[in-house]
């Protein structure tokens, strides 16, 4: 398994876990949808659905479902549209979030919930620890000249953020030795807090909403997909009860 397919097996997975909190034949409206091809899945299962994104995304030349494209502030749809809001590794890159809650709350019909999948902290601290691991191995693949695509993702992920900063190369090539931030805000190290459940419940309670579950997705990986394809769907269920789920799904309403 490549780790796109490994990647898109652990989103539909996670979309399951996320579905289940989902009325039958609801109207669905999902933010952030990159491509549309989780909206498509739930397109698929029987929903009305709806997807949102920023416009310029890197997703834009492989949508395989619409995706309407707004400002990031302002959904497009009248109040009440929706039965279910979905977001899938989402709400972490909002800037503004009690604002994105409130709009969200707009476009809600009474009695809807909104189902947000976002990483954990156990995701944070094993990304951490693999990220060592997987610098080792792209600093190997340089130095022996070889071709993978795992380096070039990561060159992409980090030579690309260096190259745009005003700082001294070295002192940059120094501070990206250490994992950087995933989120919109914080350090790495921060992310412990930020992405765990009980700074995420105070988030949603102090937007005005009601927690109604919040509860881990299941699987265990890393940001860098440690052992790739060689862990099953299934092995990765029965680690996430020992090294901690790499998402929580939160299910709120108004």
């Amino acid at each position: 398994m490549t780790t796109d397919e490994l990647r898109r097996a652990i989103r539909l997975d996670e979309l399951t876990a996320a579905q289940r909190w989902f009325p039958d034949g609801a109207r669905v409206l999902e933010i952030g949808a990159g491509s549309g091809w989780q909206a498509r899945a739930l397109a698929d299962r029987g929903y009305g659905v709806d997807a949102v994104d920023l416009a310029g995304g890197a997703y834009e030349a492989c949508e395989v479902f619409p995706v309407q494209k707004y400002d990031g502030h302002t959904l497009p749809y009248a109040d009440q549209s929706f039965d279910v809001v979905f977001s899938s590794n989402v709400l972490e890159h909002v800037p503004a979030i009690e604002a994105m809650l409130a709009e969200t709350a707009r476009v809600l019909a009474p009695g809807g919930v909104a189902v947000h999948v976002m990483p954990s902290s156990a995701w944070r601290a094993w990304t951490c620890v693999t990220h060592y691991a997987y610098a080792a191995r792209v600093l190997y693949t340089l130095l022996a000249g070889h071709r993978d695509r795992d380096r070039d993702l990561f060159l992409e992920r980090n030579l690309a953020a260096l190259a745009s900063s005003g700082e001294h190369p070295a002192r940059r090539a120094i501070r990206r030795l250490v994992p950087q931030r995933h989120g919109e805000t914080g350090s790495a190290l921060d992310e412990f807090w930020l992405f765990s459940s009980r700074r995420w419940s105070r988030v949603f309670r102090r937007a005005g909403w009601q927690l109604n579950s919040v509860e881990p997705a299941g699987l265990f990986y890393t940001g860098y997909f440690a052992l790739g394809g060689t862990l099953p769907i299934a092995v990765r269920r029965r680690l996430a009860a020992v090294l901690g789920s790499a998402c929580t799904v939160y299910v709120a309403s108004r």
